[in-house]
């Protein structure tokens, strides 16, 4: 058969399947249509109604919008949040390779030891909350009791008490909470490296620093980017530790984006801010689109670069 008969018959098989695949996508498509797209669509067009969930809504244009740019509490639980993102990257990803490389290099019991620092992970966020509010408090909690009973103070810490204690608290729970997560990631990463890489570099003389810097960082680079991107919009996001840890307190000092926006939306003690609070969680979802895609980029520039 000639190939000018053949080809047109080829290119309408190729688009027949084409639709076929399309149709077998839509049943996986329609739950992401209902359960994203247009929650995300309800609260875009909500963000320019005033409506308090019980009257009709009325449009109010970008009034919702010049509110929030005139609302220092909600850049300060902006400020908060980047705080807390920041605190808990700084400490948790380095802690995390570090002891995930001290497990791979083979520390007895390495399983149990990896176990135990992931068991936190499957608590809830915010059952961890309520432990370490138990855990905390100033009068009669265990770790208070704990440092003045030894000596180490001498009056109990207000760890929940003050805004810079209880950010720093939230930072270390935070911290406690999600390390073993990323620990079995970098460790997992690090089982792909060729043994031979690692029986040279020893034969070779090089010690456990040169070993971590030269080849298993380098190794680790696509694994590292993509923990620290979860990492980061998983901070970002925070909302069910800080909600039942500090609850945005003291005096919004550990407020962050979606505890005080929730506020809006549920606060029992005042008519619901629908509108108000939808604009606040566009912006805040806008926030956190943009730090991530900068990390990103920047990372990937740092990948491309000669």
């Amino acid at each position: 058969m000639p190939a000018a008969v053949r080809s047109p018959r080829r290119a309408q098989w190729h688009r027949r399947e084409d639709g076929v695949g399309r149709l077998m996508l839509l049943p996986s498509l329609l739950p992401y249509l209902a359960f994203a797209l247009l929650p995300i669509g309800w609260l875009f067009w909500f963000s320019f109604q005033r409506w308090n969930g019980f009257t009709a809504p009325r449009f109010a244009g970008v009034a919702n919008y010049e509110r929030m740019i005139g609302d220092e509490q909600w850049w300060l639980a902006v400020l908060n949040t980047v705080k807390f993102g920041a605190g808990r990257l700084v400490i948790e990803i380095p802690l995390a390779l570090v002891l995930a490389y001290v497990f791979f290099r083979g520390v007895r019991a390495g399983t149990v030891y990896r176990t135990i620092l992931f068991l936190p992970h499957v608590l809830s966020p915010a059952i961890i909350g309520i432990i370490f509010v138990f855990l905390l408090r100033e009068t009669g909690g265990p770790i208070n009791q704990l440092l003045v009973g030894s000596g180490l103070v001498e009056a109990p810490i207000r760890f929940l008490g003050e805004a810079g204690s209880a950010l720093a608290s939230l930072v270390g729970v935070g911290v406690w909470a999600h390390l073993g997560i990323n620990l079995l990631l970098f460790f997992a990463g690090m089982m792909t490296i060729p043994n031979e890489l690692l029986e040279s570099a020893s034969l070779e003389g090089a010690g456990h620093w040169s070993t971590l810097r030269h080849i298993v960082l380098p190794m680790l680079a696509p694994v590292t980017r993509v923990v620290i991107l979860i990492s980061i919009i998983g901070t970002l996001r925070s909302f069910d530790l800080v909600k039942t840890l500090t609850d945005g307190g003291p005096a919004g000092g550990t407020e962050v984006m979606f505890t005080y926006l929730y506020r809006f939306f549920f606060e029992p003690e005042s008519v619901p801010q629908i509108g108000y609070a939808a604009a606040l969680g566009v912006t805040a979802s806008v926030i956190v689109g943009i730090i991530s895609v900068a990390y990103l980029r920047i990372s990937r520039s740092g990948r491309t670069a000669p």
